[in-house]
């Protein structure tokens, strides 16, 4: 019986945690990390291009979701497009360190297929060409045509950047494909709900943030099982 019980109220107690953020309205949290988060306070803005914000802060931290629209739906953090990003900000006796999804240099996290090329044969382990790193190479999936149709990462390489054209070796070299993000600036934002009466907003996210002050030193800040839950909605700031 004395087993029985701490594990009961270890397991309330996880419970509880799942669902805090259901009954704290509004809520946002996660594991900031690996250490749970919660904010003391949560907001939203939408700008006049449709841009939205959502803010969750505690005495000293500040953690920064952006999305282009509210629609529903995924937004990738850590691509070419800085419109969608998440950011933390500590700053204690009026000194800030940062964290953001911003364009660093790193091992390759995603890809997307530019041109599937011609000619090309189902492969293991190809290398690749081109992009601003080295050191990636791929398996490849290809159609009765010779033209790739599936990417999957390797070995991520380092050095490259969201953006970077990068060529599969094999076939008649014009199969290509462009790195999305990198493992160091890289995550997701999901809106799950956006209500325009109440105006307010849900969903989730989860990203690896880069030292805004140093770049270069592959410092990261990570958060993940985040949630945001019926945050409202105030007038442009």
């Amino acid at each position: 019986m004395k087993r029985i019980l701490p594990l009961f109220l270890l397991l309330v107690s996880l419970v509880s945690c799942e669902e805090d953020v259901k009954f704290n309205t509004p809520g946002f949290q996660g594991q900031r990390n690996d250490v749970f988060w919660r904010a003391k306070d949560a907001r939203a803005y939408i700008s006049s291009s449709g841009d939205l914000t959502i803010d969750g802060l505690t005495q000293y931290e500040k953690v920064t979701l952006g999305t282009t629209s509210t629609n529903l739906g995924k937004y990738s953090l850590g691509t070419t497009n800085q419109s969608n990003f998440a950011s933390y900000t500590l700053t204690v006796d009026g000194v800030s360190q940062e964290f953001a999804t911003i364009s660093v240099p790193g091992p390759v996290s995603a890809v997307t297929l530019a041109s599937g090329g011609t000619g090309y044969t189902a492969q293991s382990n190809a290398e690749t060409s081109g992009g601003t790193g080295s050191g990636l190479s791929v398996s490849t999936t290809v159609n009765t045509s010779g033209a790739i149709t599936k990417i999957t990462i390797v070995a991520p390489g380092n050095g490259y950047k969201a953006g970077d054209l990068i060529t599969v070796v094999g076939g008649n070299l014009n199969g290509r494909f462009r790195v999305l993000n990198v493992r160091n600036s890289n995550g997701e934002i999901e809106i799950t709900e956006y209500d325009a009466t109440k105006m307010t907003v849900s969903g989730k996210f989860k990203f690896n943030a880069a030292n805004v002050n140093s770049p270069q030193s592959g410092q990261v800040f990570n958060f993940q099982y985040g949630e945001f839950y019926k945050v409202p909605i105030f007038p442009q700031q």
